[in-house]
């Protein structure tokens, strides 16, 4: 076995071997979600991406879009945004924890540490506030010499973007409760405005002092007055995040589940100014001629250059999708601690209560899934039995299976694919590590995707950004492309992209047979499915 060694990830452009060739089933994504948006002194748009661990500059009057605090600056997963006096731009980083200052020079400082999933965040009169995405969350002060926060209020049912309004109150969500709150900045009860709303995201007021409220539901862009909602307007955003009023009236709406940007003029007309995408991708499967990919928020599939949404549906099955196969009909999902069943709007649970499980694969009498935390590879029969087909395995991430029913493994932890057989009596119980796995490729820089095609096993060899055939008879390895852009997690976040109290989705770059022979890839470190064959 042999693989050629490299000394990083290699990003572009993409480059398939002699006699294959490389196709994108759709665009590179704009952005790897949209959060939070402010308008800012130079006239742009500024946007935090989460998943993108970044933050753009959007030009209304060109079009233009550029990359302001890169992957490879200091955020992990940046939420929301306000600039301060004097240009200077405000940051929530919210899994690390931190409150950044960036200075109209481009240096960056922490201004406040520790605080548990900062999310909102609004200025007035140079006064800084920040609120917390958590059950019991608080409402904070920040203040800007260093000292400790001061508690405006607690007990917020995930907080979220916020301003302070004309009369001079701070007015913030509960997402979780579905209701809007009030207080005065200088201290007292803070007084619940609205209730009953539908996963209110962002409370803003509109260049008339109208109050105005987001849902992340189903985009609904509601007029408040007097306590209660007088009128809907559908900006057609699924999964939005946040929305900034220019001074001509346009709502501008971000969407923190596919990315892209939607302006919604005084008229109600709704713009796509920046399309959607892919905000991994991560698990893959083949839909016909499509793909069908686990997108972290969402199911969507992928073909003919465009993306279509099926179903957010990081809310029913709680938790952001990371695997993906079909299985008797059925599409099959893994949330990192479960494994479900079903489509869009109709789950069942196989799973729950695993440490860590992205891949996903399908055999005739059940599902093999690894655990990557406890360093297993499990066997959900279709009669709801649970076994171990391999354990004390280093670091398993994806599993496939081929026409004759063997098995085969990432082991990202040890840069190797293995495989292992099946015990045709039913005992698969026990450490079957050593004695029943067969080292097909070594050496590898995190491999993680795994599929059978075509009588060979192609391997998405991340850290590389390579795409690996492996012939499992020979044990040779080969470079199938090279130039594939993974991972769009920045530099400085670990391996499993926890940082604080809080963690970011880790990435994975999943590979599928497409039926013809050729494979399909998650290129997530451009939001895009590569097909790779003949």
């Amino acid at each position: 076995m042999s693989v050629r060694p490299v000394a990083g990830p290699d990003r572009g452009p993409v480059r398939p071997a002699p006699g294959l060739r490389a196709e994108p089933l759709c665009p590179p994504n704009p952005l790897w979600a949209s959060n939070g948006i402010v308008a800012g002194p130079d006239g742009r748009l500024w946007i935090a991406q989460f998943l993108g661990g970044t933050v753009s500059a959007f030009d209304p009057a060109t079009g233009g879009l550029e990359t302001v605090l890169g992957p490879d600056g200091p955020l992990t997963a940046p939420d929301d945004l306000v600039f301060g006096a004097d240009g200077e731009l405000f940051v929530v980083d919210l899994p690390a924890g931190l409150v950044w200052r960036r200075a109209p020079g481009g240096a960056m400082t922490v201004v406040a540490d520790g605080i548990t999933a900062p999310d909102g965040i609004a200025w007035h009169r140079g006064r800084l506030f920040v609120n917390e995405l958590c059950p019991d969350g608080r409402l904070l002060e920040i203040d800007l010499t260093g000292g400790p926060p001061r508690v405006l209020a607690t007990g917020l049912a995930l907080g979220n973007a916020m301003e302070v309004g004309p009369g001079g109150l701070l007015y913030y969500p509960h997402l979780l409760s579905g209701e809007v709150w009030r207080i005065d900045p200088d201290g007292g009860t803070p007084e619940r405005l609205l209730a009953g709303l539908d996963r209110p995201v962002a409370v803003r007021f509109d260049p008339r002092g109208g109050l105005r409220v987001l849902s992340n539901g189903g985009g609904a862009l509601w007029t408040a007055e007097d306590g209660r909602v007088t009128a809907t307007l559908d900006t057609g955003v699924g999964g939005a995040d946040n929305v900034v009023f220019t001074a001509d009236g346009s709502a501008w709406v971000t969407g923190a589940f596919h990315g892209g940007l939607v302006r919604v003029g005084v008229d109600g007309t709704a713009t796509t100014v920046l399309p959607p995408g892919l905000c991994g991708p991560w698990g893959v499967a083949a839909d016909g001629t499509d793909a069908l990919v686990a997108d972290h928020f969402s199911l969507a599939r992928v073909g003919g250059g465009a993306v279509t949404a099926l179903g957010d549906v990081v809310t029913e099955v709680r938790g952001g999708i990371r695997g993906l196969t079909r299985h008797h009909g059925d599409t099959v999902v893994t949330t990192g601690t479960g494994v479900w069943r079903g489509r869009p709007g109709a789950w069942t649970r196989v799973a729950d209560g695993l440490a860590g499980a992205p891949g996903v694969a399908s055999c005739p009498d059940g599902l093999l899934v690894a655990e990557t935390g406890a360093g297993r590879v499990l066997h959900l029969g279709d009669d709801g039995s649970v076994t171990v087909l391999a354990t004390g395995l280093d670091g398993p991430v994806d599993v496939a299976v081929d026409p004759t029913g063997a098995a085969y493994a990432t082991l990202t932890g040890g840069g190797q694919v293995v495989r292992f057989d099946r015990d045709p009596a039913g005992d698969r119980g026990g450490d079957r590590r050593d004695d029943r796995c067969t080292v097909l490729a070594a050496g590898l820089h995190r491999p993680e995707g795994l599929a059978v095609a075509g009588g060979a096993l192609w391997c998405a060899e991340a850290a590389a950004g390579r795409l690996l055939r492996i012939d499992p008879v020979g044990r040779t390895v080969t470079v199938a492309a090279s130039g594939l852009a993974f991972d769009v997690r920045p530099p400085h976040v670990p391996t499993d992209c926890r940082s604080g109290a809080a963690t970011r989705p880790a990435p994975f770059a999943g590979v599928a047979a497409a039926g013809d022979g050729s494979v399909l890839v998650a290129v997530n470190g451009e939001g895009h499915v590569l097909r790779v064959g003949p």
